[in-house]
């Protein structure tokens, strides 16, 4: 039966590759091991996801329902076998479901300190009648050599992180952005946490101003923490631990710009200037950043050095064009890599999460076409993006919405999201909440937005709480060395 397997497989991906020859689209052929049959309800990924100091590949996939969690995994890229950690994020920290709503995912960023994967939960329930029924967001770590997993606790009963976390070892401390999701709460607004890694011992270090979330900290060598809030004001803040306090640097980001200065036709998506994607670089003396359409519509890949002078914008300089980025940003090696719709023109004021479900095109394709692309730091190589192709896998898969990517000095690129199912697949089971006012409601689909009616023309009958969908999520690997 494998052999038969491997056969059709082999003659599909002949087929594959013959068919796109003939149309010249250039395709990047994946790996996709499928999520769902460990759990029909994982339905996104959103960060939470790293290349470990083991080699191995560690990531997430997110739920939104009232019953399961999100749940994570272990790729070993040595014998290319999945492992899962925890099936329902919930049932690790130890919530009583029959009380709370579920932990639904790692949206987090995972830092690594001397063996240990610290990451943060985030909530599952986005419905504003249980909003106020999460028991907060927990501050986890997984040691990779003893598999064991650390609780911290949660960090402010009642919020979420969304989604930053950092860790700085050489005091000994972690660091969250609280966020309110309960209409209770929201006046209290966004906090920044500090946790001793030791006694678990939290602290609340102040507001950080207003916004929907941070997704990124960046601690420099000195022990500041930097960070910027999106859909905030485009300020930039700073936790300096030597005067313990923090500081607002209003206005900081540098104009935006688009793709080789290219005229903007309409605003971008959230004009509000703010990092998307970050990673440390030189020791932690600098760190690159992207902004891209939903953090201010800049199109350029930067370098921040908080030792520069961040007033005269000094502190801020761009290294190339890239094109528009939002999360699935990774930095493997000296190489940059990213999602991005084929045209990077077609990717501006598009919301690929929510046009997810969006049917197959003629060809069987999703209609985002969302291609693998990078870029080398190498100064000599001009800077040229390279582009990958099209995602697709053996079986003619094409994915549907890719938040999740990692990539390391070889070559190799994994993420987690998802993808179009083809003939026998398990597919992703949507929850549908049934609110008190008659009306049946479905987890948010674009980034930020309010839960809204159930709108996909699809039937729901009184007695349904989950419906198939044409998609499903997927852990994907692909080595694109020979591209390089």
């Amino acid at each position: 039966m494998k052999t038969t397997n491997l056969l059709i497989e082999m003659i599909l991906l002949s087929m594959l590759l013959l068919s796109n020859s003939c149309n010249k689209e250039k395709m990047c052929v994946v790996e996709n091991y499928s999520l769902n049959d460990i759990s029909p309800y994982y339905d996104g990924q959103w960060q939470g996801i790293t290349v470990a100091s083991d080699g191995s590949c560690y990531f997430g996939s997110s739920s939104h329902n009232l019953i399961h969690g999100g749940g994570f995994f272990k790729y070993d890229t040595l014998t290319n076998k999945l492992e899962v950690l925890t099936e329902d994020l919930t049932n690790l920290v130890g919530d009583d479901i029959s009380k709370f709503t579920p932990q639904g995912k790692v949206h987090s960023p995972i830092i690594e300190v001397d063996g240990n994967l610290y990451m943060a939960t985030h909530l599952a329930a986005y419905w504003k009648e249980v909003l106020n029924n999460y028991a907060g967001s927990y501050l986890l770590s997984y040691n990779i050599q003893s598999k064991k997993w650390t609780n911290y606790g949660i960090t402010k009963n009642g919020f979420s992180t969304y989604s930053a976390i950092e860790i700085d070892k050489k005091r000994g401390k972690a660091y969250l952005m609280t966020v309110p999701f309960s209409p209770n709460d929201t006046a209290f607004g966004n906090h920044l946490f500090e946790v001793d890694l030791k006694s678990k011992e939290k602290r609340d270090l102040g507001r950080i101003g207003d916004g929907k979330a941070c997704f990124y900290f960046f601690i420099d060598n000195s022990s500041r923490l930097w960070a910027s809030v999106w859909k905030g004001k485009g300020s930039l803040y700073c936790y300096d631990p030597a005067v313990d306090s923090i500081k607002e640097y209003k206005n900081a980001f540098p104009e935006a710009k688009l793709y080789n200065d290219e005229k903007a036709n309409q605003p971008p998506t959230f004009v509000e200037k703010a990092w998307t994607w970050l990673h440390p670089i030189e020791n932690g003396e600098k760190c690159l950043f992207t902004m891209g359409d939903f953090g201010g519509g800049d199109e350029r890949l930067w370098i921040f050095d908080p030792n520069e002078n961040i007033e005269s914008k000094n502190a801020f300089k761009p290294i190339c064009y890239i094109g528009n980025t939002f999360l699935s940003v990774a930095l493997g090696g000296n190489r940059v890599y990213f999602i991005q719709r084929a045209s990077n023109a077609e990717s501006r004021n598009y919301d690929a999460e929510g046009k997810r479900d969006e049917p197959a095109n003629k060809s069987g394709h999703h209609v985002s076409n969302l291609h693998l692309k990078s870029v080398s730091l190498d100064p000599k190589c001009g800077y040229k993006i390279i582009d990958h192709g099209r995602l697709i896998d053996k079986k003619g898969r094409t994915a549907a919405y890719i938040g999740s990517l990692a990539a390391d000095e070889k070559g190799n690129v994994y993420m987690s999201g998802g993808w179009l199912i083809a003939e026998g697949d398990q597919p992703t089971l949507q929850y549908v909440h049934k609110s008190s006012d008659g009306k049946a409601y479905k987890a948010l689909e674009g980034p930020g937005q309010d839960a809204k009616e159930y709108d996909n023309q699809m039937t729901v009958k009184s007695d349904e709480n989950f419906i198939p969908l044409k998609r499903a999520e997927f852990f994907s690997r692909v080595n694109v060395l020979q591209d390089l």
